[in-house]
């Protein structure tokens, strides 16, 4: 339900929530993955906000971060979800 406050790692969150997604995605297929994130957020009806963030220091992994206001737990779980799905998504943190 929205409003009610949840605890992430001890933390208290009250919905609606600002929240940074991190996807940390497999550098090769970083550019297909980028378009299934952009692509997932629509359907979600969540205005596009993907930054690019670091590479690991192989170069074989690099973070995206997604800002989203997530009005409810229902709406986390559900987008949590079809994030992790995406090919080529190894973390979602």
């Amino acid at each position: 339900m929205s409003g009610e406050p949840m605890k992430i790692h001890g933390e208290v969150l009250k919905f609606p929530v600002d929240w940074e997604y991190r996807i940390i995605v497999e550098a090769a297929r970083e550019g297909g993955v980028r378009e299934e994130v952009e692509n997932c957020l629509t359907s979600h009806k969540i205005p596009l906000s993907i930054h690019e963030g670091l590479h690991s220091e192989s170069g074989r992994y690099r973070t995206l971060k997604v800002a989203v206001t997530l009005q409810n737990r229902e709406m986390m779980d559900s987008l949590s979800a079809d994030l992790a799905k995406i090919p080529g998504v190894k973390f979602l943190l």
